[in-house]
């Protein structure tokens, strides 16, 4: 099982791939990665035992940063390919997970920018869709958790940035070749919102157009907006095809 002194060598492993991939690519994957590295030489970092649930398997959430300087990895991470045991999943789940939650802390050390900006751009462009969505969630009952628009669209945006992490962390580890990565990418595409969305756009697009029209432009963007873009490319394809 993970130990804490094992979170940290994985922080700091993941600043340095992060700060490599950066400059060799030349992509604004954590701006603020040098600050970050600084604010996280004193941070506080833990493995956590998560419990299993009633089937028996491991909760599938892996990692959290708590702000301003705590990370926290799950301990039973070197187990969580259990019981198919494939080679160097859990591994590079492992790296993947510590890479994500590194990503985190440097947009907090950003002034969480994306966040706040995608907010306000859901309360601005999609106020019908926060509307409809509040609607639903009142006629299920549902408003423990969800009491207003403010709620659902800090959740919606929330969402929104882990996404983005996700993508991130992902071109990072693709640029370092990490073992079994498209298994893992292919396999977090089962999430309510799957970070596929980007990668699809990518494929179409480029990554450099991901950067520059979507993560560089916060304000402007949103989960809304990647799952049109999404769709419009899989019906022009659709069509290319038919044709």
């Amino acid at each position: 099982m993970l130990t804490s002194e094992d979170v940290r060598e994985l922080v700091f492993q993941s600043i340095e791939l992060i700060a490599e991939t950066q400059e060799e690519l030349d992509l604004p994957i954590c701006p603020s990665i040098l600050e970050t590295r600084e604010r996280l030489r004193s941070g506080v970092f833990k493995a956590s035992l998560s419990p299993k649930n009633e089937d028996g398997d491991f909760n599938m959430t892996y990692g959290s940063f708590d702000p301003p300087t705590t990370i926290i990895l799950d301990g039973y991470l070197p187990f969580c390919d259990w019981p198919m045991d494939i080679p160097k999943v859990a591994d590079s789940m492992t790296q993947f997970t510590a890479t994500h939650e590194v990503i985190h802390a440097d947009d907090h050390t950003g002034g969480d920018h994306i966040l706040l900006a995608t907010k306000e751009h859901i309360f601005e462009d999609h106020r019908d869709k926060l509307e409809k969505g509040m609607q639903v969630i009142e006629a299920r009952q549902e408003t423990d958790c969800i009491c207003s628009y403010e709620d659902l669209a800090s959740l919606w945006a929330m969402n929104y940035v882990d996404v983005l992490t996700h993508y991130r962390t992902y071109v990072v580890l693709r640029h370092h070749d990490l073992p079994r990565l498209d298994m893992i990418w292919d396999f977090m595409q089962g999430d309510f919102f799957p970070p596929g969305l980007l990668t699809r756009i990518e494929a179409e697009r480029d990554t450099r157009y991901i950067f520059d029209s979507i993560i560089c432009r916060p304000g402007s963007y949103c989960l809304i907006d990647a799952l049109m873009e999404s769709n419009s490319i899989s019906a022009k394809n659709a069509t290319t095809y038919t044709v």
